[in-house]
């Protein structure tokens, strides 16, 4: 019996560490992934435009969106109103 509690309450340690560090890793990315909007000059009224990608804050290579003609570069929304803070392509 005693052996058993030897062996078995470091292992259960170990294991709820493992699981801790998975779920906060999961829990990381999946908040961390957000829509991307490039800036649009010439639009008439919102220049920041919504696109399908999907990007990270995280900083890593920039995140790009082509529109069938050009690369553009993504960012996030402040407000509904101005593209603000640059977004990364997800890890």
């Amino acid at each position: 019996m005693k052996k058993m509690r030897k062996i078995a309450l470091p292992v259960a340690i170990l294991l709820l560490g493992a699981g801790s560090a998975y779920a906060g890793t999961a829990f990381e990315t999946k908040t961390a992934e957000m829509q991307g909007y490039f800036y649009n000059e010439s639009a008439p009224s919102e220049k920041c435009i919504l696109t399908e990608k999907r990007c990270s804050p995280v900083i890593g290579a920039i995140c790009t969106w082509n529109d069938g003609s050009e690369n553009h570069e993504l960012f996030q929304i402040n407000n509904g109103t101005s593209c603000v803070s640059q977004l990364y392509e997800i890890q």
